[in-house]
C-alpha cells in the first residue's frame, strides 16, 4: 500500500501536466509582431475582458489597433494593446461554432485596411468611428463597428436580422432591409 501511494501521486501529477499542455492552442499569431484588430472590440474595461459571443460592453478598442497576442488556450486568449500596455482576456464561450483559430482570424490579423473605411459611406464611417450601429449602415460597416454577431444566434450573415448580446442578459437585434440597417431593437 505504501508503494502504491507514491505511484498514484506520480500518475496524478503526470495527468495534470497532460491536461495543462492540452489547453494550449496552436495559433500562428501568438507572439508575432504587426498584429492588428480587424474590427472594433468592446471590452468590459473594469475586468479587462472580452467574450467570443461579442458582448457589446462600453469599452472600445478601435479597428486597426496594434496588439500582441500573448497566449491562446482552449478557454481564452490573452493579448496586450500596444499603445497602452493594457492586457485583456478574450474568453471563448461554449457556443463557439468555428474552430478557435478560424474565429480569431475574424478578429485579429497581420493586415488591417483602415483606408477601406474612408471609402465607405458617411454613415458607415461615423458608426465605425464611434463603435455603434446607425440606421443606413451596410453589413460590412456593422461588422467593422461592433464585430461579428455570435454564430449560434446569427448562423448566416446573409440573414436580414443579426442578434448581438449587450451583456449576459440583454440582446440587441440589427435589422437590415436591402443590405442596410433599417432598425435596431432590444
Amino acid at each position: 500500500m505504501k508503494r502504491m501511494i507514491p505511484t498514484l501521486a506520480l500518475a496524478l501529477v503526470l495527468a495534470a501536466r497532460v491536461v495543462v499542455s492540452a489547453a494550449v492552442v496552436d495559433y500562428p499569431l501568438v507572439g508575432a509582431s504587426g498584429v492588428y484588430t480587424l474590427v472594433n472590440l468592446h471590452p468590459d474595461e473594469q475586468r479587462l475582458r472580452l467574450y467570443s459571443v461579442n458582448y457589446q460592453q462600453s469599452g472600445l478598442i478601435p479597428l486597426c489597433s496594434k496588439v500582441k497576442i500573448e497566449s491562446v488556450e482552449t478557454r481564452k486568449l490573452t493579448f496586450r494593446l500596444l499603445d497602452s500596455g493594457r492586457e485583456y482576456e478574450y474568453l471563448f464561450h461554449n457556443s463557439l461554432r468555428d474552430p478557435i483559430a478560424k474565429h480569431l482570424d475574424k478578429v485579429f490579423g497581420k493586415k488591417c485596411d483602415a483606408a477601406s473605411v474612408e471609402k465607405m459611406s458617411e454613415v458607415d464611417r461615423k458608426g465605425v468611428r464611434s463603435g455603434t450601429v446607425l440606421p443606413g449602415m451596410t453589413k460590412r460597416g456593422v461588422i467593422l463597428a461592433i464585430g461579428y454577431p455570435p454564430e449560434h444566434a446569427t448562423p448566416s450573415l446573409d440573414s436580414d436580422v443579426w442578434t448581438y448580446w449587450k451583456n449576459r442578459f440583454g440582446k440587441m437585434k440589427v435589422n437590415f432591409t436591402n443590405g442596410k440597417v433599417s432598425e435596431i431593437s432590444d
